[in-house]
Formats: C-alpha cells, structure tokens, sequence
C-alpha cells in the first residue's frame, strides 16, 4: 500500500446508491453465469455452443457472450447510461507511473520465468492474442475498470479495492471447484481452496495499484 505510492482524489460519490450498487449485483451475476455456462460446456453438461466463423476462426458461443456480459454491456451502461467516459473506465494513459510500473515490471518478470525452466513457446502469437483479450482484457475491464469503480462512489477508496479483489476471488469458483482448474487438480478440494485464494490475493493486488494508476494498462 505504501510502495504504490498515494491514493488519488475519489471518484465523485454515486447520486442513486441502491441503483448504482443493483448495476454492480447484475454485471457480476451475468459474467459469473458466463463463466459457468463455458465450465458447463466443456464438461458436456450443456450441449448448445454453436461457432461462428470469424476472420478465418472459429468462434464458440461462449466467446460473444462473454465479449457482451463483460464489454459491451458494461460499456454501453457506464458511458451510454451513466454519461461516464472511457477514462473513467481506465482506458487512459496512468495517473501514476510507480503502481503502472510495479505491475507491468512484476508482469515481466512472471513471463519469462516459465523461459528458465525450459519451456515451450506458443506456436503463434495467435493464441496470446486472444488470451489477453479474454479472459485478461474482459475482467480487468470488468472488475476493475467497472465494478471497482462504481464501488468507489459507494464506499471509501479501501474498502473499493478490497470489495472488487473479494469478488474478483469467488468469480474463479466455478473453475476452481467444478472447472478446468478442479480437473487439473484431480479433483481436490485443498488445492483449489488455496487457488481461489492466491487469486483473490491478486484481485487485492490488481485492485489496489489500478486505483492508484487509474488506469488497465497496469493490471492487464
């Protein structure tokens, strides 16, 4: 908390707290329920995931679904309805460049550990590509860009941060508990409790230098 270096001015406080604080339930549940859908397709539990073939890929249903619970959405009530720009979002350059470096330097760092152990690349920038928009680019929009911000003009600037990393944290239980994270964990419950904490560890960490910076580049 003190290395980030200090909180900026808060955001303007909400003029409707129940509305505000209901938008913040329904973004939540809808991409959670994306989330689970996903798990539950891959598990064929559900059958129904059509593809739609898009700049020579296939793309499952899963894909456009959590592109609206998580941008569109999102997106379209914060700037469309609320009259709040993309900056307010975190779709801006930093405000503080110690918390910005901070993550992107432990960012770096994290990325080329797996080079010391030996292992293999991605065949194609392709797959990189679509992994920083989904999952990373959607639920750092989403959790910190949205959700911790509408927080922040319920509460105080603490609690912002704490209260998005909590939510962060229990949105990875379904793939923590019955996902691809359980399956690789053969199904045991002590490996995926520790999971779900070390992410909601990082949802405080992630929610704590994106207030400070202001902006998605840091957590992203």
């Amino acid at each position: 908390r003190r290395w980030g270096g200090a909180y900026p001015s808060p955001l303007s406080s909400a003029t409707d707290s129940r509305r505000e604080g209901l938008e913040i339930v329904v973004l939540y549940v809808l991409a959670v329920g994306t989330v689970t859908y996903g798990i539950l397709v891959a598990r064929d539990v559900f059958a129904f995931n059509p593809a739609v073939r898009l700049l020579g890929r296939r793309f499952r249903l899963y894909f456009f679904l959590s592109t609206a619970t998580m941008v569109v959405i999102p997106i379209s009530l914060e700037v469309g309805i609320r009259d709040r720009s993309l900056r307010d979002l975190g779709i801006r350059l930093p405000i503080a460049w110690r918390p910005t470096l901070l993550l992107v330097g432990m960012g770096i760092l994290l990325g080329l550990a797996p080079i010391a152990f030996g292992l293999p690349s991605p065949e194609s920038a392709v797959p990189l590509l679509l992994a920083l928009y989904s999952p990373v680019f959607t639920e750092e929009l989403l959790y910190r860009g949205v959700i911790q911000s509408k927080l922040e003009r319920l509460v105080s600037q603490e609690r912002a941060w704490v209260f998005s990393g909590i939510l962060f944290g229990v949105s990875h239980i379904p793939n923590d508990f019955f996902g691809p994270f359980w399956v690789a964990s053969g199904g045991d419950p002590l490996v995926a409790t520790f999971r779900l904490t070390t992410q909601t560890a990082t949802g405080f960490l992630l929610g704590l230098l994106y207030m400070k910076s202001r902006t998605l580049a840091a957590p992203i």
